[in-house]
């Protein structure tokens, strides 16, 4: 079967995809990037870059076909080291049945492996019970980000096979 390239896919190493992060790090200290694997029983990463040199070399280590969105406005505005106060901040500032996420900030490393630890959920339990599991690390917390349409808010793109063709993956 002959592959036929889908129109309005962007490559993650398109001038104007990079373009337009290291636009908006000169405007902000940080983006978050959401990573989704294909073909990966629904494995994602989020993760915060601060630099375009940062975000080009995590690009140049994924896969075929990952899609990677970049949320070009601040995201997760709750920041902290996990202590009841933060705890109650944030049962404070996210209401009660909305989506949330929690991202720890410092890397999680088992042998090889290494991973940002991240939970989302909509209750208030479920968010106590998540800062709970990560407490006495630092994370940042919030309203789940949905990306939209809108290019100022989010922009995704997807990493091309070797021969540069931009193939959409199943997440």
């Amino acid at each position: 079967m002959r592959w036929i390239p889908r129109m309005g896919l962007r490559a993650v190493n398109e001038a104007g995809f990079l373009q337009a992060i290291a636009n908006r790090l000169l405007q902000d200290s940080e983006i978050l990037v959401l990573i989704e694997y294909s073909r990966a029983a629904g494995s994602k990463s989020f993760e915060f870059m601060t630099s375009i040199t940062a975000l080009t070399e995590r690009l140049g280590q994924l896969t075929p076909a990952t899609r990677v969105t970049v949320f070009m406005r601040p995201q997760l505005p709750l920041r902290g080291c996990v202590d009841d106060q933060f705890i109650e901040g944030c049962l404070s500032r996210i209401p009660d049945g909305s989506e949330f996420l929690v991202v720890e900030t410092e890397r999680t490393n088992a042998g090889a492996a290494s991973w940002f630890h991240y939970e989302a959920g909509v209750s208030h339990q479920e968010l106590k019970d998540t800062l709970e599991g990560s407490r006495g690390r630092a994370v940042a917390a919030g309203i789940y980000p949905r990306p939209i349409s809108d290019e100022t808010w989010a922009i995704t793109a997807y990493v091309p096979d070797r021969s540069g063709n931009i193939q959409m993956g199943v997440y």
